[in-house]
């Protein structure tokens, strides 16, 4: 609600700069010290906070309201903390920003200079002549000639040897004994041997044998072992051997430069130096200077029940005309209408917090 906002921005001024800036009463003159009028509003606020209400409910060292012998009516009474109010009327007790002036600030970021700028050398692509291998003599050697001849040689001579003759045997076969006749005892059965009657009888009979023989062979020595000489013949072989018939012998030879074609560069432009100037680099600023220091100041201010949305619109307007407003008009006080009313009243030495008649004069509004 628009009363509801103003009360907000009349009590943050009040907050912020009259405490600080307001003398306490201890060091006023005992002849201004008086109690606090307290302020009727027309019209009851509906949020409970209108600009009236908040000047009742502050200390006396923020909004004492002093008797002073100029009109009531005056808007910019001569001692800004002191002036003679009237019933139906809102004060607020703020601060009067110094006043900033803006001025274009030329800075230079980056002094002049020179740059030294060097164009490399450029070369072309050509293709040389070059003699590669240089001309001279060599010799060519011719092997030697052989020719060829058949001729016997002797590979083993003639020579003599010794020959056993082995002995001659003849076979001869004789019967030998090898197990010559012989008696021998094997049990046997006479008459009246009983074992029934005698255990220890036992009957024998004697047996003859004949004689074992083997038939072998044997040799006889017919002729005894003799030598003889044997005559082994000589042995040639036909070769092929290779007579030389010419030697070997070196040939000089002429030779002749060789030549190659080879890719080359050439400096078809020398490298050239030479200084350019940079200039100056300079960036533009704005920069912000304020005139005199911050003084505390009493403005009659702009009642809830004053602050119509016919006026808020009007407000609005002037502001949006100014550049410092850029939302609707809607009649409505809000925060972005009052961010704006501030730095308008900052821009302009005026009183900063609330909507002030000071303000609205200045804007043109009646």
């Amino acid at each position: 609600m628009p009363s509801k906002h103003l009360a907000w921005l009349c009590s943050l001024a009040v907050v912020a700069a009259g405490c600080a800036a307001t003398p306490p009463q201890s060091e006023m003159p005992a002849s201004k010290a008086q109690p606090s009028v307290p302020q009727k509003a027309d019209s009851p606020d509906p949020s409970g906070a209108s600009l009236a209400s908040d000047a009742v409910s502050k200390p006396a060292a923020e909004t004492d309201i002093i008797s002073s012998p100029h009109s009531a009516e005056s808007v910019l009474p001569p001692n800004p903390l002191e002036a003679v109010a009237q019933p139906g009327q809102c004060w607020v007790q703020t601060v009067v920003y110094p006043l900033p002036k803006r001025e274009p600030v030329s800075v230079v970021t980056r002094d002049a200079a020179t740059r030294i700028v060097i164009e490399p050398a450029k070369l072309a692509r050509t293709l040389q002549e070059l003699i590669v291998r240089e001309g001279g003599v060599t010799y060519r050697i011719e092997p030697p000639v052989y020719k060829q001849v058949k001729e016997k040689i002797l590979v083993r001579p003639e020579m003599r040897r010794t020959i056993a003759v082995p002995p001659v045997y003849r076979n001869s076969k004789e019967t030998v004994v090898v197990e010559s006749e012989r008696t021998v005892l094997e049990p046997c059965r006479i008459p009246g041997a009983d074992a029934r009657l005698e255990k220890a009888a036992r009957p024998l009979c004697a047996r003859t044998l004949p004689a074992k023989t083997q038939t072998i062979t044997r040799k006889v020595l017919v002729q005894p072992a003799t030598t003889r000489e044997e005559v082994i013949p000589a042995q040639y072989r036909e070769v092929t051997r290779w007579v030389l018939e010419r030697p070997a012998r070196a040939v000089p030879v002429d030779l002749q430069p060789v030549t190659a074609k080879v890719p080359t560069w050439t400096i078809e432009q020398p490298e050239q130096v030479r200084e350019e100037t940079i200039p100056a680099k300079v960036r533009e600023l704005v920069r912000t200077l304020y005139e005199g220091e911050p003084r505390v100041a009493l403005r009659q201010a702009v009642c809830n029940q004053e602050a119509t949305p016919v006026l808020v619109k009007k407000v609005q307007a002037a502001l949006k005309a100014a550049g410092y407003y850029v939302g609707p008009i809607d009649g409505k006080l809000g925060l972005a209408t009052g961010r704006a009313l501030v730095a308008y009243q900052r821009d302009h030495g005026l009183a900063a917090g609330a909507l002030t008649f000071e303000t609205l004069e200045h804007l043109g509004i009646q």
